[in-house]
């Protein structure tokens, strides 16, 4: 049984306040059962800058500190004390916004990047990536065009690639890793698609790994579940976050 992972829950760990270590490592210790296509890597790859640029817009907004201005709260030593912190505040803020900007431009400062990069070597090695095609892309499009399933945005066609390279390579049954509604709202459809083409079955979608690595068959520990579960938590309430400290 293989377990298909998709992009956006890669790129969740960029929103989440827990440490992804031991996920990452228990990726790679069962990288025989997870479906890596071209097509992930490079929606990885693209949508990791945007990723990390909307964390430094929100980060700039939340961290901004307002100006006061009061003669009498100026005569007091505390206020003066908090303009002195406020300076710092801000020198610090600056530091934070450059690092951030020095990772954009070299992804080897990245851990998540690094994770990722060294999760696509070792599939490399193993000869395990599954690669896009011109046929596989018309059939794409044709996809898009019916109004099938999976649903990308109207300006690209990345899900239904991923899709058809699934359907087209795969020849055993699949639990889907995924909180996307594409999947979610097309559930019933998705599993008579990949039974239809391949004769095999999609045994469950989950927004766990460790819950898919689960119902594979591999064991994962009490603390890994947990572990993942706070770290889902985070994500779900990430723009909750945001937008209540913004406003």
């Amino acid at each position: 049984m293989k377990i298909l992972i998709d992009t956006n829950i890669f790129l969740d760990f960029y929103r989440s306040n827990s440490q992804p270590v031991n996920i990452f490592n228990t990726l790679m210790e069962h990288i025989d059962r997870i479906v890596l296509t071209d097509q992930i890597i490079q929606e990885f790859e693209r949508s990791r800058e945007g990723v990390i640029k909307t964390l430094k817009q929100k980060f700039q907004l939340e961290s901004k500190l307002d100006n006061f201005s009061s003669s009498y709260l100026q005569n007091l030593d505390e206020f003066k004390e908090l303009i002195i912190l406020q300076k710092s505040y801000k020198a610090k803020q600056k530091e934070v916004i450059s690092k951030i900007d020095e990772i954009l431009k070299n992804p080897s400062l990245d851990p998540i990047a690094n994770f990722f990069k060294e999760f696509v070597n070792e599939s490399i090695k193993q000869q395990t990536i599954l690669y896009t095609d011109d046929n596989l892309i018309t059939k794409a499009e044709k996809r898009k065009k019916i109004g099938n399933p999976p649903t990308s945005d109207k300006y690209s066609v990345g899900d239904e690639i991923n899709w058809e390279i699934v359907l087209e390579n795969l020849k055993e049954d699949i639990i889907i890793v995924g909180r996307d509604n594409t999947y979610s709202n097309n559930f019933t459809f998705l599993q008579k698609d990949f039974h239809k083409k391949t004769g095999c079955y999609i045994v469950d979608l989950t927004e766990s790994i460790t819950d898919a690595l689960g119902k594979s068959g591999i064991v994962t520990s009490p603390e890994l579940v947990a572990e993942e579960d706070k770290f889902i938590t985070e994500v779900k309430h990430y723009n909750e976050f945001w937008k209540h400290h913004s406003e």
